[in-house]
């Protein structure tokens, strides 16, 4: 089941799916906002989702539930890290979807972390039909073993 992005944003929680150099996927729950036709997430700089996104762009995305239980439709997608103005936005998205549990993450993240401890994730989906998300070029390490 394929759902729209508007869709996919009024959801509470999005599964993303990001993907190591060697093919290994990593999961992570994120909170989700609308960005035009796109989807946005919001992570910490010196998060793995964000060295993901760095070194391969192509991710998965499904709503799930609180605790990162998949509810069905899962979609290829593109990644890119955001620049500081619309990470701004995102926060501001964020205050205005999840309201006081949203203002308490965003403060204890400020405190923590300063507003460059944070960067906004903007996700577009892709074709259904495209190649898998670590595409064509992928090939196993020399050091991988069936055994």
């Amino acid at each position: 089941m394929r759902l729209p992005s508007d869709q996919l944003a009024d959801k509470q929680y999005l599964l993303l799916t990001t993907f190591e150099p060697d093919g290994t996927a990593a999961t992570a729950t994120t909170w989700v906002v609308p960005d035009g036709p796109a989807l946005g997430v919001w992570a910490r700089t010196d998060s793995a989702v964000v060295r993901h996104v760095r070194s391969h762009p192509g991710v998965l995305v499904e709503p799930c539930d609180q605790h990162g239980r998949p509810l069905g439709g899962r979609q290829q997608a593109r990644a890119a890290l955001c620049d500081p103005d619309t990470t701004a936005c995102y926060r501001t998205s964020l205050l205005n979807k999840y309201g006081l549990t949203g203002m308490l993450a965003l403060i204890r993240s400020r405190l923590r972390l300063g507003l460059a401890g944070t960067v906004g994730i903007r996700i577009t989906l892709t074709d259904p039909d495209a190649a898998l998300p670590f595409g064509a070029a992928w090939t196993p390490s020399p050091w991988y073993s069936l055994n």
